[in-house]
C-alpha cells in the first residue's frame, strides 16, 4: 500500500507529515506532431489500495488551446466511453449513478480557469484498477522565430489567496500540494518529417526540458521518448522543433470539412504589404509602484528597464506610462501621446523618479482602463507590464486580457524572485505576446533588450483570409489577430460541404486592407491525402469557442445621472434593464459555446464528459473521497508555509452534492497552470547518421551561467547600470575626466546612454578614439564631405554592429532608431547609407 511522508510539517493546501492514501499510479502521455498541431493521449492508471471503495479526484493542466475530444474508462475487461453533455446534466448523471451504487466518471474543465481540468472517478472499489484515457488535439507555438514549441503541462502551480490567508487548491478541491509525488509519467512523441508539402524541413530536435532519446530509424518519423525512467511531474514536458531556414513561409493541412493554413510572414513580407504605411503600433508602460517592489530593489530594476524602453521607440511614435499600486497615474491625460522630444524628457524625468510608493496591488484596475480606452483604427498595441506578481485575482485580470488579444499584446516581466508565474506567463500566453523573468542583481537591459526586438517589429493589422476552395468557408477565428514579423498564424476553413474535393486550384490567401492587399497565399501544391480524423476541426472549433470566451467580458460602466431623489426610480430601472441586457447577452454566448462544443464533441468550460458503469447489487455509503496530491514545482518551493486545509468527506458524489443540492457552483478561487522554464541547451542535429542519440540537458551549464550573471552584478554594485547611475556619476565626479568602459557590456550600456532623442550621437574626441583608434580630427580629415554628427553616428552603428554583435540583444532597438535617422538624412534610398557604411569600415 502507497503511502506518503514529508520531511517538513506544513499545513493549509500543502500535505501535513502524516501518511496519505494515493490512488494515481502512473501517466503516460503518447502524441503525434503534424504541422503546427499535435494529437495528444494521455493515460492515467488509478488503483484502489483501501478496503473500502473510493472517489479519486484529480486536478491537472492541459494548455487553454487544447479542443479535448475523447474521454473513456476501462476496469477489468469493461470499456466505458464517455458522453459529452451540458455540465449541469453531466454532473447530475454523475451523482445520481453513485447513489444508485453505479461506477461513474466525469471529465470538465474549471469555469474560471482555461487550462484546469478535474477527473472524477467514482466508486472505485477496493482492490481494483481503472485506466483513464484522454485524447485532445492542440496548436503549437513558434518560438525564437523559427522553432516550434511543443508543451505538455504537468503540474498546477499553487498561488496565494488573501481570502483563505494562504495557498488555495484548485478548482473547488481540497487537494494538497507535495514535495514529491509516488506517480510519474511516460512520454513518447511521433515528430512526422512532412510539414504541408515540405519533406526534410525539421533540421533539429531538442529538450530544454527533460533528457530525450530521439530514434531516427523510422522513414516517416521522429520517435522522442525520456531517456530515463520514473520521471516526476515537476515540471512541464518541453519538445523543441527547429525548422529550417529555407521553408516555406505558408504550410497547409486539409481534411474532409476543415482546411488549415500557417502563415510565416518575413521581413519582407511585412514590408512590401505595407508599403509606405507606417508602423501601427503603440506602446503602453504599466509599471507595479506598489510598496512590495521595494523589496530586493525590484523598482530599481523597473527604472533601469524603463530607460532602455524609451531610448529604443521609434520617433513619431505614440506612448504612454501607466503607474500603479492600490491606485492608478497616467503620465499623459490623452491615451497615449506621440513620443517627441519634450514628451520624452516628461518621461524620462518620471521614470528616474520613480518610486515604490503606491501601496497595494490593484493590477485589474489599469487593465480595465486599458480595455475601455480601445487603439486606434489601424493601429496595434504593445503593453510592457512589469510587475512582481503578488495579486491575488490572476484570473479575473487574465481573462480581461484574453478580451484585448486581438489588438493588443502584452510583454510581462517578472521582477524579484519570486513573482507570480502564473500571471506573469498568463499575461503574455493570453495576448500572443512575450514573457520573461528577471531575477533580483541581475543586468536587466539583456533581458529587456530581447523582448524589445521582439515588440519593434512590423505588425500588420486589419488582416483577413481569402478561400479559393469553391465552396462557401466559415473562418475561424472570425477576426484574426494582427500579423508580427516571422510569428505563425494559423487560420481554420470550416466547409459546409464534406465532399469538397481539393485539388492545385485549392488556395487560401492572407490579404489586409480595404484595397485586399496579399501578404501570403497557401497553395495546395499537391493533392494530399485527406484524412477523416477531425482534427482540424476540432481546432478550429476550439478557436470559435475561445474567441466567443473573449468576447463574453463586458465591463460594467457607472453611469451616474441626477442626484435628485424623484430620479432615483427612473435610475434603477434603467440599471436594471442595463444588468438584465447583459445578462441576456452572456447567457446567448454560453449557449453559442455549447452548440459547438457538442456539434464538434469538444470539451467546453459549459460542457463535461459523462460516462456510467452499471453495476448490480452494490452500494456506495461508505465510499471515501480520495484527491490525488499536486506535486509542486521547483519553482514554488518558496510558497510551502502554512495556511488553511479542510477535512474529507464521505458519501455520493462527495464533491458535486452540495453543488447540485444548492443549484449553484460554488468553488474556490482557481488557480492558473504555470510552467516551469528550465533553459538548458540539450539539442541533437538530424544530419547525424545515428540511429538512437540521448540528450541530457546541461542543466548545471545554465545555472553556472546564470550565477556568474549574478554574482558579476552583485560585484558592479550597481554602477554598471547605465541609467541612474551615470548621472550620479556625473553630479559626483563631474570635476573628473569621464572613464571609459573597461568591458564590453558597459561599453555598450554608456553608448546606448549617449544617444540622443533623434537617434543620433555627438561624442567627443576621446570617445571617438576609444572606439576606432582615430582623434575626432583624423576622421573628420578623411570623411570631409560628410556632416559630423552623421558621421559619428555611422561609426557607432559600425562598431555595434561588428564588434559587439554578440550583444545585439541591448543595442537592436537603438540601433534600428538610427539607421531610420540616417536613412532620412542622407536620402530615401537606403543602399546611400550602406555604401556610407561600407567606406566608413574600411577605414577602421
Amino acid at each position: 500500500m502507497l503511502r506518503i511522508k514529508h520531511d517538513v510539517s506544513v499545513c493549509g493546501v500543502f500535505a501535513q507529515e502524516q501518511p496519505q492514501y494515493v490512488p494515481l499510479k502512473r501517466v503516460s502521455v503518447d502524441s503525434t506532431i503534424r504541422a503546427f498541431a499535435a494529437d495528444v493521449t494521455i493515460t492515467q492508471v488509478f488503483r484502489n489500495d483501501e478496503t473500502v471503495p473510493i472517489e479519486a479526484v484529480y486536478c491537472f493542466p492541459i494548455e487553454e488551446q487544447a479542443a479535448i475530444y475523447k474521454f473513456k474508462a476501462q476496469i477489468d475487461d469493461r470499456e466505458i466511453n464517455a458522453q459529452l453533455k451540458e455540465k449541469k446534466e453531466a454532473q447530475q448523471e454523475y451523482n445520481n449513478a453513485l447513489q444508485q451504487g453505479h461506477g461513474a466518471y466525469l471529465l470538465e474543465q474549471d469555469e474560471k480557469s482555461q487550462d484546469c481540468f478535474i477527473i472524477n472517478i467514482g466508486a472505485l472499489p477496493p482492490s481494483k484498477e481503472c485506466t483513464i484515457t484522454i485524447g485532445y488535439v492542440s496548436e503549437l507555438n513558434l518560438v525564437r522565430n523559427s522553432t516550434i514549441q511543443f508543451v505538455v503541462p504537468t503540474t498546477i502551480a499553487p498561488r496565494y489567496s488573501p481570502d483563505k490567508n494562504g495557498i488555495a487548491s484548485p478548482a473547488g478541491t481540497t487537494s494538497k500540494y507535495v514535495q514529491l509525488s509516488p506517480y510519474t509519467i511516460d512520454f513518447r512523441c511521433y515528430i512526422e518529417k512532412t510539414l504541408g508539402s515540405q519533406k526534410e524541413q525539421i533540421t533539429r530536435v531538442s529538450s530544454p526540458s527533460h533528457p530525450i532519446e530521439i530514434n531516427l530509424a523510422q522513414e516517416d518519423a521522429y520517435v522522442v521518448t525520456f531517456a530515463q525512467q520514473n520521471t516526476h511531474l515537476d515540471r512541464d514536458i518541453l519538445i523543441n522543433i527547429q525548422l529550417s531556414d529555407q521553408r516555406n513561409s505558408t504550410v497547409t493541412a486539409v481534411e474532409s470539412g476543415a482546411v488549415m493554413a500557417t502563415f510565416l510572414p518575413t521581413e519582407d513580407d511585412c514590408h512590401q504589404a505595407l508599403k509606405n504605411d507606417d508602423l501601427t503600433n503603440e506602446f503602453i508602460f504599466i509599471v507595479d509602484c506598489s510598496g512590495s517592489m521595494q523589496d530586493e530593489n525590484k523598482i530599481g530594476l523597473a527604472r533601469q528597464a524603463m530607460l532602455l524602453f524609451f531610448k529604443s521607440l521609434p520617433v513619431n511614435c505614440y506612448f504612454n506610462i501607466v503607474r500603479f499600486g492600490s491606485q492608478y497615474k497616467t503620465l499623459f491625460n490623452e491615451i497615449t501621446a506621440v513620443y517627441n522630444e519634450n514628451n520624452a524628457q516628461q518621461a524620462e524625468q518620471l521614470i528616474k523618479q520613480m518610486q515604490a510608493d503606491l501601496g497595494g496591488t490593484e493590477l485589474l484596475r489599469p487593465v480595465q482602463w486599458l480595455k475601455e480606452n480601445v487603439p486606434s483604427q489601424g493601429r496595434a498595441r504593445q503593453v510592457f507590464l512589469l510587475t512582481d506578481g503578488e495579486i491575488s485575482n490572476v484570473t479575473e485580470v487574465l481573462d480581461l486580457c484574453r478580451s484585448m488579444a486581438t489588438s493588443t499584446r502584452i510583454f510581462s516581466f517578472g521582477l524579484g524572485q519570486s513573482p507570480s508565474r502564473a500571471l506573469v506567463k498568463g499575461l503574455a500566453r493570453t495576448t500572443n505576446g512575450r514573457f520573461v523573468f528577471i531575477p533580483p542583481n541581475s543586468s536587466v537591459d539583456l533581458y529587456v533588450g530581447e523582448q524589445l526586438q521582439k515588440a519593434l517589429q512590423p505588425c500588420i493589422t486589419n488582416v483577413h483570409a481569402k478561400w479559393n476552395l469553391g465552396t462557401p468557408v466559415q473562418t475561424a477565428p472570425t477576426q484574426l489577430p494582427p500579423v508580427y514579423v516571422n510569428d505563425r498564424l494559423i487560420v481554420y476553413g470550416l466547409l459546409e460541404d464534406k465532399t469538397v474535393p481539393f485539388d492545385h486550384n485549392s488556395s487560401v490567401e492572407l490579404q489586409i486592407g480595404s484595397d485586399d492587399r496579399s501578404i501570403g497565399m497557401a497553395k495546395i501544391n499537391h493533392i494530399p491525402s485527406v484524412s477523416s480524423n477531425e482534427t482540424i476541426a476540432r481546432l478550429a472549433a476550439k478557436a470559435l469557442i475561445l474567441e466567443l470566451q473573449h468576447a463574453k467580458l463586458p465591463l460594467s460602466n457607472t453611469k451616474t445621472g441626477s442626484t435628485q431623489a424623484r430620479f432615483q426610480e427612473l435610475q434603477k430601472a434603467m440599471e436594471t434593464k442595463e444588468e438584465e441586457m447583459e445578462t441576456s447577452s452572456e447567457e446567448t454566448t454560453k449557449q453559442r459555446i455549447i452548440t459547438l462544443s457538442l456539434k464538434y464533441n469538444i470539451l467546453s468550460p459549459h460542457t463535461a464528459f459523462v460516462g456510467i458503469e452499471k453495476r448490480t447489487n452494490t452500494s456506495n455509503t461508505d465510499m471515501i473521497l480520495r484527491e490525488v496530491p499536486i506535486q509542486i514545482t521547483a519553482d514554488d518551493q518558496h510558497l510551502q508555509r502554512s495556511g488553511s486545509g479542510r477535512g474529507l468527506g464521505r458519501g455520493g458524489a462527495l464533491r458535486h452534492r452540495k453543488i447540485l443540492r444548492d443549484g449553484i457552483q460554488s468553488r474556490r478561487r482557481p488557480v492558473t497552470r504555470s510552467t516551469t522554464a528550465y533553459a538548458s541547451n540539450s539539442n541533437m542535429m538530424l544530419s547525424l547518421k545515428k540511429q538512437r542519440l540521448v540528450e541530457e540537458p546541461t542543466m548545471n551549464q545554465h545555472h553556472v551561467a546564470l550565477m556568474s550573471t549574478e554574482a558579476s552584478a552583485l560585484e558592479e554594485d550597481d554602477d554598471d547600470a547605465f541609467s541612474d547611475t551615470i548621472s550620479k556619476k556625473k553630479k559626483i565626479k563631474s570635476p573628473i575626466k569621464e572613464i571609459w568602459p573597461s568591458n564590453d557590456d558597459d561599453v555598450v550600456r554608456y553608448l546606448i546612454d549617449k544617444q540622443k532623442f533623434n537617434g543620433l550621437w555627438d561624442l567627443d574626441s576621446q570617445a571617438v578614439q576609444n572606439l576606432t583608434g582615430k582623434t575626432l580630427a583624423e576622421v573628420l580629415q578623411d570623411n570631409s564631405q560628410i556632416e559630423q554628427q552623421v558621421l559619428i553616428s555611422a561609426i557607432v552603428v559600425i562598431v555595434l554592429e561588428t564588434r559587439f554583435a554578440s550583444l545585439q540583444t541591448m543595442w537592436h532597438g537603438i540601433v534600428q532608431k538610427a539607421r531610420k535617422r540616417l536613412v532620412d538624412l542622407l536620402g530615401p534610398d537606403p543602399t546611400i547609407l550602406h555604401q556610407l557604411l561600407e567606406n566608413i569600415q574600411k577605414q577602421f
